[in-house]
Parts: C-alpha cells; sequence; structure tokens
C-alpha cells in the first residue's frame, strides 16, 4: 500500500513530504510510547508505517533509526513546526487524521495493511 492510498483510506492530510509518497508500505505499529515501538519493531521488516498521537521531535527520531518512512499523527494534534522539520531534514513523510488510534488502524487494516511483526515474542 502507498502512502497515498493510505492518506486517501484515512481522510489523512501530509504536513511533510520530503520522502517517498510511493513507498511501499506492508506493515503498521501503532504506539503512544515510542519505547515500544524501539523495543519490538524489527528493522529488518519492509518499510513499517508509524501511527502514533507522540507529536514532538522523538517520533522522528524513532522513526530515523528504526528506517521508517512515514509517521501518521492520530486524533488531528497539531504538529509543532521543530517536528515537522527534523522530518523534512531525514526525509520522514509526516500525516495527520482526525480519526483516533483505533479507527485509524481498523480503516487500515481492512484495506489490507498488516501488523508489523514485532522482535519479541512473549511466552
Amino acid at each position: 500500500m502507498t502512502i497515498s492510498e493510505i492518506i486517501r483510506i484515512v481522510d489523512g492530510e501530509v504536513l511533510q513530504e520530503e520522502g517517498s509518497m510511493e513507498t511501499d508500505i506492508k506493515y503498521a505499529f501503532a504506539a503512544d510510547l515510542l519505547s515500544d515501538t524501539l523495543f519490538l519493531v524489527s528493522r529488518e521488516d519492509e518499510p513499517v508505517l508509524l501511527i502514533t498521537g507522540i507529536t514532538n521531535t522523538s517520533a522522528v527520531k524513532t522513526a530515523k533509526i528504526l528506517d521508517i518512512p512515514a509517521i501518521l499523527i492520530a486524533r488531528g494534534k497539531p504538529v509543532p513546526q521543530e517536528t515537522i522539520d527534523l522530518a523534512r531534514k531525514e526525509k520522514v513523510i509526516i500525516l495527520r487524521t482526525q480519526y483516533i488510534v483505533f479507527v485509524t488502524c481498523g480503516l487500515l487494516y481492512k484495506a489490507g495493511l498488516q501488523g508489523a511483526p514485532w522482535k519479541i515474542k512473549w511466552g
């Protein structure tokens, strides 16, 4: 699923588009604890979309560490200019939707996006 398709599915808007809007995204991961993202998401998997309500620069830094090409901000939250500027510099696309995380994930899952494989399996 391309980033352009994701935008259409979640009625999203683009806040920062430096990067490839045609990147093929196969997986998504939703978290507001970025430490969970760092701990659980594998870098070796195909490109992952990060769905979050976190709008500070930590989201971009996390995305960069994990080679995540795009962040989707839920709940229509305002994104600080310094976050957008860092995303532009790092070529991490930032999108925003008015939907809550639960609805956003449901819409994308229904459209065929899969949950990101985890590095750790509990139990």
